[in-house]
């Protein structure tokens, strides 16, 4: 669908797009997950793309089919408001010169088209809301996060690796620059950064704490390609002579393909948190009265799921307890197997169960793992992978180790491997 979305903007950039796009790593990753990010992307494609053919022709019929499917937009997932609403700033790009199609009139039917398909939603939504909060809170998701951190989160996903951020980075800044339609880069761009701007005053005028990954945009990735390519190709255009010694976007391509092939192999060797080994190891291993020790309260969702216990809503409800001004206890006793356990997370509380000679399972990360492979007293049991996780960025290196602490058995012995 790119490939005729960017032949839309120029017929120029459509294969390096189309190119880009299929053997992007962080695109497939996201394909493979069982979440709406990759729809969204594709149904956002398709509407942009009858969108453009609105300008190129002035047929109503394209404009309402744009409406559909912006429309669908919503119903697949409120993150798409965003996108729906900046896209809105194409209004103002002019493909061809000839389009003199009357701008309020068109506006109008065009959003009177999107509210009229979403209007059952919104008042089944109106209906039955009984003050339920709009956004649940998510506790390891404490900071309101930076400006600086969403555009490199972005970037760090999109174009990994330094080179290739530092292009992208370069040739979104002479896009306007260089452009003899200076009006449609500056649109382009805009629709770029405005849901970033948008996002951070957001998240901090509502004092809105939540992470912030650059899946939220996803919907605005072909219009990246399509920004990068057309960035080249006007430097292309207006440095002709460059064309006798450079293939500007052929290079792009190459970079690009180069820094995705690099991580290919290794995404499909690895996984992105083995959730589910970690679980079955415990289950065959766990005894009565046993304590499950949680380096972050992010991991209790996977070890619930795999542990057969369903949220009641859209997020586990985690049991917690105040232990000081500084300290929470999440908490939750489960039973497998007729053997009574717990699961617990606290920054420091959880040392007083090892003082009290409680058996405990340590699940942690590499870094607390690099501390921890050296205490006499802890055994490491377990590695499972998880160095492709899409959290934050792409791909984050959230690897579990199992460590187990039995003041009765001392001795215990475990697994040697070598963390890096």
């Amino acid at each position: 669908m790119i490939y005729f979305l960017a032949r839309s903007f120029s017929p120029y950039i459509a294969l390096p797009c189309s190119v880009s796009l299929t053997f992007m790593a962080y695109h497939i990753s996201l394909s493979q997950d069982g979440r709406s990010y990759s729809l969204l992307m594709f149904i956002a494609m398709v509407g942009l793309y009858f969108f453009m053919k609105y300008f190129r022709t002035s047929r109503k019929r394209y404009l309402m089919v744009a409406s559909l499917f912006f429309a669908i937009l919503f119903y697949t997932s409120y993150s798409s408001v965003i996108f729906i609403t900046l896209s809105q700033i194409l209004w103002f790009y002019r493909p061809i010169k000839e389009y003199k199609e009357p701008f309020l009139s068109s506006f109008l039917t065009f959003n009177g088209l999107i509210f009229l398909f979403c209007l059952p939603w919104i008042v089944f939504v109106i209906y039955y809301y009984k003050g339920q909060p709009i956004a649940e809170e998510i506790p390891y998701a404490k900071d309101i996060v930076s400006l600086w951190s969403i555009a490199n989160g972005i970037l760090h996903d999109w174009v990994p690796y330094a080179p290739l951020m530092i292009c992208s980075g370069i040739l979104l800044i002479l896009f306007p620059i260089l452009s003899r339609n200076k009006k449609n880069a500056i649109i382009l761009l805009s629709i770029l950064v405005l849901p970033i701007i948008g996002l951070y005053l957001f998240c901090n005028l509502f004092n809105f704490r939540h992470f912030v990954a650059s899946r939220y945009f996803i919907s605005f990735l072909p219009l990246f390609f399509i920004s990068i390519y057309l960035s080249l190709h006007t430097i292309e255009f207006r440095f002709e002579i460059l064309k006798r010694f450079l293939r500007l976007r052929l290079l792009f391509v190459i970079l690009f393909l180069v820094s995705n092939i690099i991580i290919l192999p290794l995404y499909y060797r690895s996984e992105k948190q083995d959730f589910r080994g970690l679980v079955t190891y415990l289950d065959g291993e766990i005894k009565d009265n046993d304590l499950i020790i949680l380096s972050t309260v992010a991991y209790f969702p996977g070890i619930l799921h795999y542990f057969g216990v369903s949220p009641e809503g859209r997020h586990y409800s985690i049991p917690y307890r105040r232990i000081s001004e500084d300290d929470i206890e999440y908490r939750i006793s489960l039973i497998s197997e007729n053997k009574k356990f717990s699961v617990s997370y606290s920054k420091k509380y959880w040392l007083q169960y090892a003082l009290d000679r409680n058996r405990l399972w340590l699940v942690v990360n590499k870094i607390t793992a690099e501390k921890e492979k050296d205490n006499p007293a802890c055994t490491l049991k377990g590695y499972f992978d998880g160095s492709f996780l899409t959290f934050t960025k792409f791909p984050t290196d959230d690897s579990m180790y199992l460590f187990l602490y039995d003041p009765n058995s001392p001795k215990e012995k475990g697994i040697d491997i070598s963390i890096e």
